[in-house]
């Protein structure tokens, strides 16, 4: 019941003066509140079709209208069924996709694709902008390195394991991205400049200031589901392959790309047609599979084959940047100069996905893809704990 019902409902009409400041204090009561609603109403306020959180959409100095998508665990978080319920603590940096929010904290999804609910005061928000044009300050990038422990992903014959080498690659992606760059087109340098503004947000599924250094199992709904949330302009997940088919006289980097989504053939084939570029400056067997670089699988119903495709709203790309179970290009990825080289050619794919409509690969036609034996079980996964 509102301040102005519950006084008309007490006030007693005796008299025409009464009537007169019954009018009265009904007039300033309205008043007030909608100068309360004007004065705190956003500028810019979001689509109906945009994802919002509770507590509406917030303003930064510049009038960007922006929101929270994701959190990140403080020290002593607790990650509870729901809001004052008993819960399990959580280690500071984990990073988790918000569901919904309100003045007490925040529903979220963790790393385990399981629903979960984290206070106000135990995770530092993520903000990302909601009333967006197409420019790269107003764009969202969700970077995902692919595996994680245990899950340990291809493992070259010196040793080298791929979630070490896909979560550096990806911090490094990140780096870029929060900065301003220039890029010379014709090398493909990039370096500090003005000439490429910083994304407005860039986030890791995995992040290296996480526990043990990001590298923990991490679901692949969660990785998907966290693009969702933040209604990311590209996800890519980063990986490195194995068990080559061919010998090939170029890298052989490679795209899988969604066939549901329009976009994502284009993104792919940006990051191939970059990385390959990139590499050819470095001495390599290199192998791989024939063809453009780009593929797209699915299963018995036509969905996408792979589940971070699947679940995925917006464009997003698995990357196999080398195979690292070919000992030249394990060895290769083993150097800091490769894995940069990985990095800015991730970027400047990603540059030229948002300023241009360049599309250097056609769509590759899906591909049947059917492989015997149960998915892996999330039931014995763990968020990571203090």
């Amino acid at each position: 019941m509102s301040c102005a019902d519950g006084a008309f409902r007490t006030f007693r009409l005796t008299s025409p003066t009464r009537l007169v400041s019954l009018v009265v204090v009904l007039v300033i009561a309205f008043g007030l509140a909608f100068a309360w609603r004007v004065g705190t109403a956003q500028p810019g306020a979001e689509s109906e079709t945009a994802p919002t959180s509770d507590l509406g959409p917030i303003s930064d100095e510049s009038g960007q209208t922006q929101r929270v998508g994701f959190v990140v665990s403080r020290e002593g978080a607790v990650l509870a069924p729901g809001p004052g319920e008993p819960g399990q603590s959580v280690a500071a940096g984990v990073v988790f996709a918000v569901l919904g929010e309100d003045d007490r904290g925040f529903e979220v999804l963790d790393a385990c694709n399981r629903e979960g609910w984290l206070a106000a005061d135990q995770a530092d928000p993520g903000l990302v902008p909601s009333n967006r044009e197409r420019r790269f300050d107003h764009s969202v990038f969700v970077i995902d390195p692919g595996h994680g422990l245990p899950d340990l992903g291809a493992v070259g014959p010196e040793g080298l394991t791929e979630t070490e080498v896909n979560i550096d690659v990806s911090a490094r992606v990140v780096q870029l991205l929060e900065s301003s760059q220039d890029i010379d087109w014709v090398t493909g340098a990039v370096t500090p400049g003005d000439a490429v503004p910083p994304a407005a947000t860039a986030i890791m599924t995995r992040s290296p200031d996480g526990p043990n250094g990001g590298d923990y199992e991490v679901g692949l709904t969660f990785r998907a589901a966290l693009g969702n949330a933040v209604d990311a302009t590209a996800l890519v997940s980063i990986h490195h392959n194995t068990a080559p088919n061919a010998s090939l006289d170029h890298p052989g980097a490679e795209a899988y790309v969604s066939a549901a989504n329009a976009e994502s053939p284009r993104l792919g084939g940006l990051i191939v047609d970059e990385l390959r570029t990139a590499f050819e400056r470095f001495e390599a067997d290199w192998t791989g599979a024939p063809g453009t670089g780009v593929f797209s699988r699915v299963d018995a119903d036509g969905a996408d084959y792979y589940t971070l495709l699947d679940v995925s709203e917006g464009p997003a790309v698995i990357v196999e940047g080398a195979y690292i179970s070919n000992p030249s290009e394990e060895a290769l990825a083993m150097t800091d100069q490769f894995r940069q080289s990985y990095a800015e050619g991730v970027y400047r794919a990603l540059v030229r996905f948002v300023t241009t409509d360049d599309d250097p690969i056609p769509a590759p036609e899906p591909e049947l893809w059917e492989v015997e034996g149960p998915p892996r079980s999330m039931d014995d996964c763990v968020v990571p704990a203090p």
